[in-house]
């Protein structure tokens, strides 16, 4: 689902905008400039890209007309002074016999927002796999020959037989060392758990913008921590409703409504695929910071 919105994406860019230009060191080989109607050939793209980038084909824009991108086979890159220098193998096959140029396009993808780039125009002549007087019919089949040879009366009995014999040993085999590990377990003593520190707000921060369901989870886990911590409830078994009538009991009225609101904001980016503004994840952001470093 991602990949069919980034190529929408891309293709409505490569409608609106015009193509980057392509720089002297950005090149594109073909195996063969000759091919059959539908024949697999290597391409190899290289392009330099800003570090920090992603390079990925865009197949189905205007660019591609005539060629289809069956397969990304190798992908490499190479730092250099300026930038990444990508290098990419992958298959191409034409349907339509003639010549054909196209120009592969792609996008350099950093964050949120998506380039378009053509390289250069590519020149392929496709050869019809048929003689020119050829007859477009399909040939008749070889007639089905009996092969020798016949299935054994006792091949399906067998089968069955030792089905049967590998499932009980196998039964058996599970039961003796269920037995044993249940020994072991009552010889064990119970340890005395471990105090779990709730984690702090810095991987939310890291992820705000870039990942906001991860950020947001964490964000949610983080202040249910410390309210379990600091009123002694479980926060992290009660819905948010229920957490927050909780406080309002046990706690200051302000703080459950802001704890409740920010749940809810929380509730919304992980289930309900709400994605907030840049501005508005920074102050939940903020809002979570305030109620985990808040007094006691």
């Amino acid at each position: 689902m991602k990949r069919r919105l980034l190529l929408a994406a891309v293709t409505g860019l490569v409608l609106a905008l015009p193509f980057a230009g392509a720089r002297a060191d950005d090149r594109v080989d073909l195996e063969r400039t000759s091919v059959l109607v539908g024949e697999h050939i290597e391409m190899h793209i290289q392009v330099l890209a800003p570090e920090g980038a992603t390079v990925e084909l865009t197949p189905g824009t205007p660019g591609w007309e005539g060629v289809e991108l069956v397969s990304v086979d190798e992908v490499t890159q190479a730092p250099q002074a300026d930038g990444v220098q990508w290098f990419i193998v992958a298959k191409i096959a034409a349907f339509e016999p003639g010549p054909l140029e196209f120009i592969p396009t792609l996008a350099i993808i950093e964050g949120s927002e998506a380039t378009p780039k053509a390289i250069t125009t590519v020149q392929l002549s496709v050869l019809n796999s048929l003689a020119p007087e050829a007859e477009l019919v399909l040939s008749p089949l070889d007639r089905p020959t009996e092969i020798p040879g016949a299935e054994s009366p006792l091949l399906k009995p067998a089968v069955v037989a030792g089905s049967l014999l590998g499932a009980v040993v196998l039964a058996l085999i599970l039961f003796f060392a269920g037995r044993a590990l249940l020994g072991r377990l009552r010889k064990v003593e119970p340890m005395a758990p471990e105090e779990v520190l709730p984690p702090d707000l810095r991987g939310a921060e890291q992820l705000i913008h870039s990942d906001p369901v991860n950020a947001y989870r964490l964000m949610s886990s983080v202040v249910k921590n410390e309210l379990a911590r600091r009123y002694g409830v479980r926060a992290t078994a009660l819905t948010t409703t229920e957490l927050r009538r909780r406080l309002e009991t046990d706690g200051d009225r302000w703080e459950a409504r802001l704890v409740g609101g920010l749940l809810e904001e929380c509730d919304s980016v992980i289930y309900a695929g709400y994605r907030p503004a840049a501005e508005r994840r920074e102050h939940d952001l903020t809002m979570a910071r305030e109620i985990v470093e808040a007094p006691a």
